[in-house]
């Protein structure tokens, strides 16, 4: 079923609708500002085992975890220098993945396979993401929709492959394939991992800190 949102005020209505939803262990399709992304309530054990189905990905591939702001994701954090949430902070929502050590307050659907408990974390800049997270007030774990090692970007081709798997697919539009950044934050270091989508505007940051 595609979901058809205002592209500049999304219906808070059909957003609570997905939420409940979510809640209940269903999975959606959502626009980012990278890709399009499979999403699910990081503590539906049920919903989280679903993506890795439906992927057919190993139970030992980390899957990404979407968090409203650095407040929020610094609850599952084990560690998170001033520095560093400084700069996280600094340049989010946007593009960038941020890979760190988790704590126990992780959803343990979300890493119960994860022997480093190492997590991705992303703050995404896209509104219906934003305005879902707002609303659903707890992480979303995700994976990126893709196809024989390509990237699905039109809504049609989702709905062919994912239609009968997910509960619905929010409508973005056309999404140019740009992957995220992707930062290692050590106790005191951050260590760029894949240089992607916003790159060029943390460079010299990045850069001085290496």
């Amino acid at each position: 079923m595609i979901i058809y949102l205002h592209p500049e005020n999304p219906e808070i209505r059909k957003l609570k609708q997905i939420s409940e939803r979510l809640k209940d262990g269903a999975i959606y399709i959502f626009p980012t500002d990278t890709v399009y992304a499979i999403i699910a309530d990081a503590h539906s054990k049920t919903a989280v085992e679903k993506i890795y189905s439906i992927k057919k990905l190993p139970k030992d591939k980390p899957l990404s975890l979407l968090c409203k702001d650095i407040s929020m994701a610094s609850h599952f954090i084990e560690y998170l220098p001033n520095s560093a949430y400084r700069f996280m902070k600094r340049i989010t929502p946007g593009p960038f993945t941020f890979v760190l050590k988790a704590n126990k307050n992780l959803p343990k659907p979300s890493i119960a396979h994860h022997k480093d408990r190492q997590i991705g974390i992303r703050i995404p800049d896209h509104i219906y993401l934003s305005e879902l997270l707002k609303i659903h007030d707890s992480p979303l774990t995700s994976t990126s929709a893709f196809s024989d090692d390509d990237f699905i970007i039109d809504i049609d081709d989702l709905e062919t492959i994912y239609g009968n798997f997910v509960d619905g697919i929010v409508d973005g539009g056309i999404v140019k394939t740009e992957l995220s950044t992707i930062l290692q934050i050590n106790d005191d270091s951050i260590q760029l991992i894949r240089a992607g989508k916003g790159y060029e505007r943390i460079e010299n940051e990045i850069n001085a800190l290496e």
